[in-house]
């Protein structure tokens, strides 16, 4: 199935029979419309409660001002606040990543972002 910005794959494990939930999120860049995507997972995460969620992809926001650096890097605290509210009110962890700080370059190699990540239900 698929809601706007959002790719979800459901199934359901052979061998326990556990449901599980995949959504691949490409996050709008504007202010309002990434909270509405917020809402609108966190009450998707809500309608399927039983199931182990994963939430990935690029979400368009960054958790704080660390997560943003360049020439060009503007930080919205009203976006983090927003998104950081999201992820605890809908009792995500998100997933620290290896090898990297940043997960989106600019081609001047100055400006970088964590953009992306991986959440999952705190299960």
């Amino acid at each position: 199935m698929s809601f706007r910005h959002v790719l979800v794959i459901k199934g359901r494990l052979i061998l326990t029979g556990q449901e599980f939930i995949i959504a691949n999120v490409y996050g709008p860049c504007y202010t309002t419309a990434k909270q509405d995507l917020w809402v609108h997972i966190n009450h998707f995460i809500i309608n399927n409660g039983d199931a182990n969620i994963c939430i990935c992809g690029d979400f368009n926001a960054v958790r704080s001002e660390e997560e943003r650096r360049g020439g060009s890097a503007f930080f919205r605290k009203l976006d983090a606040d927003n998104f950081n509210n999201f992820i605890d009110g809908s009792f995500l962890m998100d997933l620290s990543i290896c090898g990297r700080l940043f997960t989106w370059y600019r081609g001047d190699n100055i400006s970088m972002s964590r953009l992306d990540r991986f959440l999952v239900s705190a299960k």
